[in-house]
């Protein structure tokens, strides 16, 4: 269910959440959830709406903080507990959700899995 923490060789071996997978038996790769959904634009050559899909997503977890928090006035005070686990919850499907898209187009291509590679999002790991 959660991202695997790798060390990414692109990035002089940051710590990053990834998104590990057997492509062939005894092949794993991990693709840089975390970077994709930071930067949504790293999406768009994979499909038209996908970084406008990753911000819309976003954007509905912090609303939802954000009525959680102005619902303590008129509810009580363990609306914002609850709108702020929300959102730490969706953000972190959301990180999940952009590893997934990236996998799934770099399964449809090769030129896509080339992309992302050249991106520094994906590379090699051991199992």
């Amino acid at each position: 269910m959660f991202l695997d923490c790798r060390p990414n060789p692109h990035d002089g071996g940051r710590m990053t959440r990834a998104l590990v997978y057997e492509k062939t038996p005894g092949t794993h790769f991990a693709i840089d959830a975390e970077a994709l959904h930071r930067k949504p634009e790293l999406l768009k050559p994979f499909g038209r709406w996908l970084h406008v899909r990753m911000r819309v997503l976003d954007t509905a977890a912090y609303m939802i903080c954000l009525l959680g928090v102005l619902a303590v006035p008129a509810v009580h005070w363990w609306t914002a507990a609850a709108g702020l686990a929300i959102c730490v919850l969706m953000l972190a499907a959301n990180r999940k959700t952009a590893g997934r898209l990236a996998r799934s187009a770099a399964d449809r291509s090769t030129e896509a899995f080339r992309r992302l590679h050249e991106m520094g999002c994906l590379w090699l790991v051991k199992a």
